[in-house]
């Protein structure tokens, strides 16, 4: 709903003016007002309410999604009230307003404001979430790991590398994957070596998924030769991510694998270059004889 009748705009302005204490209902069509006048002097009089600590619930998503205005006056209004303001709750909806405005907002200046309010946020949040990680309950420390990930904070997620939980490692391992390198391969490449095969597992995963980038190939070549059957059968899977210059011969070599599972692991990988890799096609030829009838069938697949 709109305000079409009545007093004209600058009386408008100065009814909404003479509002004491209001609650965000009191402005609200003041707020879907025709008249730009009218929505900026809303957005004055929620701001000015903000600024003596009493400013109504939903202030902070109103001033937001204010930044979408038609009007360049009215967006300026709530860009410079949200800057000066940036202790204003905002919920999810105001979050969101934010995003749409750093992303697609009508000037450079509210482009720039949401980002650099979105900027605030996000460190806000990072370090309640780093505090989270001094928590003794590993369960809490998972969820800050998580949090942590989805606000892209590399380091603070690198720094849980080492906690004395192996469900926070593995969290750590398993997020990895999702934050930019080079930072998080170093994180990376010490879980490649951690000591529970659990985590070893996970970050093997983690490798595999970024394409065994060349600063873990070492690493997850060194799994292929783990005492504990599921790592070394993890570390050959993560192979076939490899390049063949960097996977074929760990691979080769693990078709003599004791482990039934690894054998097959490794047929499965080397199969994508059986046919323009003459020593693969070789190494296949000869596991042919495997003691195990399943490998041998997958063999036969592999080389047809």
């Amino acid at each position: 709903m709109t305000i079409t009748q009545g007093p004209g705009p600058t009386a408008r302005v100065l009814e909404v003016h003479r509002i004491k204490s209001p609650a965000l209902d009191d402005v609200e069509l003041y707020l879907r007002d025709t008249e730009p006048e009218v929505r900026a002097a809303a957005l004055k009089v929620l701001t000015g309410e903000a600024r003596k600590g009493g400013a109504p619930h939903g202030t902070g998503d109103t001033l937001a999604w204010a930044l979408a205005d038609e009007h360049e006056d009215v967006r300026r209004v709530a860009a410079d009230a949200l800057r000066g303001l940036p202790e204003l709750f905002l919920g999810d909806d105001g979050v969101a307003a934010l995003q749409l405005a750093a992303a697609r907002g009508r000037d450079a200046f509210v482009r720039e404001t949401a980002a650099d309010l979105l900027e605030i946020l996000v460190r806000g949040a990072a370090e309640l979430y780093a505090q989270g990680l001094q928590e003794d309950e590993p369960h809490v420390r998972i969820q800050a790991v998580l949090g942590l990930v989805a606000l892209r904070a590399v380091a603070e997620v690198a720094a849980a590398a080492d906690d004395p939980s192996r469900e926070v490692r593995v969290a750590v391992a398993e997020g990895l994957a999702r934050l930019p390198r080079p930072a998080s391969l170093d994180a990376l490449e010490v879980l490649l070596a951690d000591h529970d095969p659990v985590v070893r597992m996970a970050a093997l995963d983690t490798a595999a998924e970024l394409g065994v980038p060349p600063q873990l190939e070492g690493r997850v070549i060194t799994s292929t030769a783990h005492t504990g059957w599921q790592v070394r059968r993890r570390a050959v899977l993560a192979l076939a991510a490899a390049g063949p210059e960097v996977a074929v011969e760990p691979l080769v070599r693990a078709l003599r694998d004791r482990t039934v599972d690894v054998r097959r692991a490794a047929v499965q990988a080397l199969e994508q270059w059986a046919g323009d890799h003459p020593e693969v096609v070789t190494a296949l030829t000869e596991a042919l004889t495997d003691p195990d009838p399943g490998v041998r069938t997958q063999v036969r697949w592999a080389l047809a």
